[in-house]
């Protein structure tokens, strides 16, 4: 939308400066803007605080049932082993006494001892008992002789006398519900078992007391956060058997929370409402529960005090935010005002700027011109001095001296080629390596047909750009290699030449080559690496020739050009011919001067 060219209350043909046409509508923008962020704010906030407060209540609570299905786990693990000792010691009572008189027994000291010892190492046991068919006690590690006791109205009596047949639990052994002792006076209750005739007929009862407070004062050492209450029951009709803490001589009943939990799931699980945390787990193959109590309140009063300093956060939060917003309007008014001033200068630092970079572009083109110049200056000085001795090496008699001068100008030309192409290209840093690599191929090629060789290359160049401090000596290195294979690889010698002869790189002892007289030359890039490879099928190499420790000009320069580039070049005799590798990695390699 455009903005009106006049304020509402100047008349029509008054102008309206560019300042006061953004003025009216920048103004209530800026400030609504401000406006929605702060409420955007609040609500993220809120929102945010209580997630968070949610979230953390959910974790504390979950955390707390977590703590009591492990407590749960390990009770029931110990119950068990308590258990299953107080069994073994019941099991033993009743093998001791099998096929032995009652009278008999009740009178053996000898047997009264050797149970007493057993007793002696579980203390968690108060006493052995052993009680006839008819309910009378007739011995326990109590005391000798065992006092007069009748436990024939007694639910686990009755339990083992009425158990006959094979279909009930007669060889079971069964846990009592809590009882005052009739000898003892105090809370107990019993793990016992049948004994029977060899006939089957019911003899009486070997039975244990296992002492409640013992297993209290364990419940009272585990270390479970919030000090929850710890209960053991019996299977069936759910009778306490242990209450930590509150452990009196008729301990309260089983909630009904904790009854549904065992009635819905009898091996173990957890249930919880708003006030109670119950976890449970039934003790092995024991007809007893582990069950373990937690209130919610002292969960919730940790995860209060844990909360509370992030609720002071966020309620500092949010009077920094309202501070900002009161901030954000004052800011906004001088933002106005102060925008007027920073378009002004902005349009004179525009102009500034932009004389700044004319100014800039006409010296970079200048600069540009000069490089080209420079370059295209030592490319012409460069080909005069490779013409010079090209002139100079027919002029002279000597047929090995105008060799040696026609190859010092080929090696200048190629220096001069390298030149031309900078003085093509628009990056003087980077030059096409493989456009010279090519035009030089085609080049030399030219010049040994024209000397009457019959050569042929076969060039397999890939795109490759190389830093211009590595075009020179890398040029060097391509022009001397294939000079080499043009010039030895396929010469028949008819008598054996020194591997130290013409350009160093040596030729075997008077065989012929049938081959076709091919050049390979290929240039591509290996992972980090630019490979250059030049290769013959020619005579090859002799089999003790050590180009490193070459005299010869050329395997000097190819090797020296190599170490300068940080390059690896690598020599192999293919049968037939010889090819050469030149490994230059993709990185900054200081060039010195070529010697």
């Amino acid at each position: 939308m455009v903005p009106p060219a006049h304020s509402s209350d100047e008349p029509a043909g008054s102008p309206t400066p560019a300042a006061d046409i953004v003025h009216p509508y920048r103004k209530p923008r800026l400030e609504a803007a401000i406006g929605w962020l702060a409420a955007c704010g609040f609500l993220f906030l809120a929102v945010v605080t209580a997630v968070v407060g949610v979230q953390s209540r959910e974790r504390a609570l979950n955390g707390a049932q977590e703590r009591a299905e492990a407590a749960v786990r390990v009770l029931a693990e110990h119950a068990a082993r308590l258990f299953d000792a107080a069994d073994l010691l019941v099991e033993y009572a009743a093998q001791e006494t099998a096929g032995r008189p009652w009278d008999e027994i009740a009178r053996s000291r000898a047997l009264w001892d050797k149970l007493n010892g057993q007793r002696a190492r579980l203390p968690f046991l108060d006493a052995i008992w052993l009680n006839d068919g008819a309910g009378l006690l007739r011995l326990t590690t109590l005391a000798f002789p065992a006092p007069f006791s009748d436990a024939s109205d007694r639910d686990v009596f009755l339990f083992h006398s009425r158990a006959t047949g094979v279909g009930d639990a007669v060889d079971q052994p069964h846990i009592g519900p809590r009882i005052i002792g009739r000898v003892t006076n105090k809370a107990t209750f019993l793990l016992s078992r049948r004994l029977s005739e060899p006939d089957g007929r019911f003899r009486g009862m070997a039975s244990v007391t296992i002492d409640p407070s013992y297993l209290s004062g364990f419940y009272k050492e585990l270390d479970v956060p919030h000090r929850p209450v710890t209960i053991l029951v019996r299977a069936g009709d759910l009778d306490v058997l242990v209450r930590e803490p509150d452990d009196a001589a008729d301990p309260a009943p089983l909630s009904d929370l904790a009854r549904r939990a065992i009635q819905t799931r009898p091996e173990g699980g957890a249930a919880r409402d708003d006030t109670v945390i119950v976890a449970h787990r039934r003790v092995d193959s024991w007809p007893v529960h582990v069950v373990v109590r937690l209130d919610t309140a002292p969960v919730l009063a940790s995860w209060h005090r844990l909360i509370a300093p992030y609720a002071g956060l966020g309620a500092a939060a949010a009077l920094a935010l309202a501070a900002l917003s009161v901030f954000g309007f004052r800011q906004a008014g001088a933002a106005r005002q102060v925008q007027r001033e920073l378009e002004r200068r902005v349009v004179e630092r525009t102009a500034s700027l932009q004389r700044t970079i004319g100014e800039r572009d006409a010296a970079l083109a200048q600069k540009d011109l000069l490089m080209r110049e420079v370059n295209h200056r030592i490319k012409n000085s460069l080909q005069v001095v490779s013409s010079l001795l090209g002139l100079q090496g027919q002029a002279v008699g000597d047929p090995r001296l105008s060799d040696h001068l026609l190859e010092a100008g080929r090696r200048v030309q190629a220096i001069a080629d390298i030149h031309r192409l900078l003085y093509r290209v628009d990056d003087v840093h980077f030059i096409p390596f493989h456009d010279y690599l090519t035009e030089l191929c085609r080049e030399l090629e030219r010049s040994a047909r024209s000397e009457g060789g019959d050569w042929r290359l076969e060039l397999a160049v890939e795109p490759a750009e190389v830093p211009t401090d590595h075009a020179v000596p890398l040029g060097l290195l391509a022009n001397e290699l294939v000079m080499n294979a043009i010039k030895h690889a396929y010469r028949l010698l008819a008598t054996p030449v020194s591997a130290e002869a013409g350009n160093g790189d040596g030729r075997p002892d008077g065989s012929g080559c049938e081959a076709a007289n091919v050049i390979s030359v290929s240039l591509r890039s290996d992972g980090d690496a630019l490979r250059l490879v030049v290769g013959d099928r020619g005579v090859g190499l002799p089999p003790d020739f050590d180009w490193r420790r070459s005299r010869s000009l050329g395997m000097r320069l190819i090797h020296t050009l190599s170490k300068q580039l940080g390059a690896t070049l690598t020599v192999e005799n293919t049968s037939p011919g010889v090819r050469f590798t030149i490994c230059l990695p993709h990185r900054p390699v200081q060039s010195g001067s070529i010697s």
